[in-house]
């Protein structure tokens, strides 16, 4: 028996959460645009990662706490133990998996064209499908399949407009960035932060760091949301409780990742370099995010969340028209287009399985056990099988006389 979705204002949880989670996304990426613009002084990433884990803790222990007076009216004291008990430790691997995707995917879209990071990252609709497949067991369509497809091709399509309009600016003033990542980009390569120096003239090693790094991303996230999915529905724990254990195995990583990545700089600069109001809300809007994600998973699935997140890439390219300037052209409404059109071929219902049933087969198993039974009426004018014919024959007068 499948478990009563929870609803709010009657309609269903996984509804509201995925819309939800499509607002915040939007939200997510429009914030990090203005807080890594140009002219601002870069933040390191890594700080940003582990303190977004401990955001993410410290509001999942006070829901936990909460939940547990309003159900029992005391405090939790098996908390350390439900915590740290049983099958905890089965978060570790989620949680080291979350913590090398975020890096890689900040190293990613710092060193990649914003357009090719978006193209390819968007790979991991594909790898979340597959990842689905072959650990949930969970059969999907050729309609399905083709849906997610468009749904990649689309995003791809959204993000060339964007890249192709920030070309054309650049076009007309040389000395403006392409887009807020590239200025950040360009405020890297020359900044004391880093402390290291970049060849100015040869890119091509930084780019194929780049895709590496959102290639194994994409790997790295599909694994990580569907090894979390089973968790959620398949073990017992709540969505907070599983969150606190998720967060306390990530910091570890989250903490080792800025020492090898930005500890020199960290050292020097200090730990919160470059964070302002912007950062922080920034850093707010994702841990959001991750709370969001855990509840769509939970009562939804990790491909709907990607249609989801899909979605707010488009309704934030919108929102750009009027905060960046962009502009929408033909190439734009196609990629939106196959978005909307893959999520409603997605949306579909699955068409029923028929099953064929070989009556030829199943009367022979009736005249069978019709004769070791016995027929009381055999040779009377009341039977109308025919046994001389070679086609299967029902005994209606056997059938009148159980009547």
């Amino acid at each position: 028996m499948s478990a009563i979705m929870p609803t709010i204002g009657g309609i269903p949880l996984k509804y509201i959460s995925l819309i939800v989670l499509a607002v915040q996304n939007s939200c997510l990426i429009i914030v990090m645009a203005l807080a890594q613009g140009t002219g601002r002084k870069p933040f390191y990433s890594s700080t940003a990662v582990f303190i977004n884990e401990i955001v993410k803790l410290i509001v999942c222990t006070f829901m936990t706490v909460r939940e547990t007076i309003n159900e029992t009216g005391r405090y939790p004291q098996d908390f350390l133990n439900d915590v740290f008990g049983g099958d905890a430790w089965k978060l570790s691997i989620p949680a080291m998996l979350y913590a090398i995707q975020n890096n890689l995917q900040y190293v990613a879209s710092h060193a990649l064209d914003p357009s090719t990071f978006q193209v390819t990252y968007q790979l991991k609709i594909l790898t979340t499908a597959l990842f689905s497949v072959i650990m949930l067991h969970r059969t999907l369509p050729g309609l399905k399949w083709m849906s997610l497809v468009m749904l990649t091709a689309g995003i791809a399509l959204v993000s060339v407009e964007e890249s192709n309009n920030r070309n054309n600016q650049r076009k007309t003033n040389p000395d403006t960035a392409s887009s807020a990542l590239g200025a950040l980009l360009e405020e890297h390569k020359n900044d004391s932060l880093y402390g290291a120096t970049v060849a100015p003239s040869n890119e091509r090693p930084e780019v194929f760091v780049g895709l590496l790094s959102v290639l194994i991303a994409c790997v790295l996230s599909g694994l990580a949301g569907v090894y979390f999915e089973k968790i959620l529905k398949n073990t017992q724990g709540s969505i907070w409780l599983r969150n606190i254990q998720l967060s306390l195995f990530s910091l570890p990583f989250s903490l080792l990742a800025v020492y090898l990545k930005d500890g020199a700089g960290v050292t020097e600069q200090g730990f919160f370099a470059g964070y302002d109001m912007l950062v922080i809300a920034a850093i707010a809007c994702q841990s959001a995010g991750g709370l969001i994600v855990a509840v769509v998973v939970k009562y939804a699935d990790n491909i709907l969340k990607g249609f989801a997140t899909s979605i707010s890439i488009v309704i934030s390219s919108i929102a750009s028209v009027a905060l960046f300037g962009s502009r929408i052209g033909t190439i734009f409404l196609l990629g939106t287009a196959l978005v909307l059109g893959a999520t409603y071929l997605y949306s579909l219902p699955d068409k029923p399985v028929v099953k064929y049933v070989d009556l030829g087969s199943q009367m022979d198993t009736f005249h069978a056990e019709e004769g070791r039974m016995g027929s009381p009426h055999q040779g009377s004018n009341d039977s109308l099988s025919t046994p001389t014919s070679s086609s299967p024959s029902v005994r209606l007068d056997r059938i009148r006389g159980q009547a």
